[in-house]
């Protein structure tokens, strides 16, 4: 609450991340399964009363590597385990 400017900050800096790194040649079922692991989440938050995140298993900005905004790289974790991940990619 106490950095809302900083929290802004960083969702717009991940935003950019997000669509740089999704290719031009997805297609629209990609596009649709991607915004469905989203909704999926969000189902998931609502029925289990814990939030629910859509991870990039091989991180948009990491240090040895970044991956991709592809369906095929993404997964869902609660956030104890999407924050216990962090940005690493094993």
């Amino acid at each position: 609450a106490k950095n809302k400017d900083k929290k802004a900050a960083l969702e717009a800096k991940r935003r950019a991340s997000q669509l740089q790194r999704t290719p031009k040649w997805l297609t629209e079922d990609d596009l649709w399964i991607i915004e469905e692991a989203y909704a999926l989440a969000q189902l998931r938050t609502e029925m289990f009363g814990f939030p629910w995140h859509v991870d990039h298993i091989i991180p948009l900005q990491g240090k040895k590597v970044s991956g991709l905004h592809v369906p095929w790289n993404l997964q869902l974790l609660t956030k104890e385990q999407n924050r216990n991940k962090r940005n690493h990619h094993e």
